[in-house]
């Protein structure tokens, strides 16, 4: 709610991906297409999604160690940023 529309201020065109099995519903509540910002959930190839992107936004609130998405991201050669 902060953020995104800041970006589309200065990047009109931008579009943002939000990938990941059984999003909850007040993920998919944000999905809004006309503003660029897509929740698509399950993706049949997480890979291909990755090669697709330009950047992996991955805000880790929680966890130890190197996450998948991140190895992914890496395995990828798809630039990342994380908290």
């Amino acid at each position: 709610h902060a953020l995104w529309p800041k970006i589309r201020a200065q990047l009109p065109d931008a579009q943002l991906h939000v990938a990941g099995s059984y999003p909850p519903p007040k993920a998919t509540a944000l999905h809004h297409p006309k503003q660029g910002f897509h929740v698509v959930g399950w993706v049949a190839d997480a890979h291909q999604a990755m090669l697709q992107a330009r950047v992996c936004l991955a805000p880790l609130r929680f966890g130890a160690g190197i996450k998948g998405k991140l190895a992914d991201a890496m395995a990828c050669g798809t630039p990342n940023v994380t908290t």
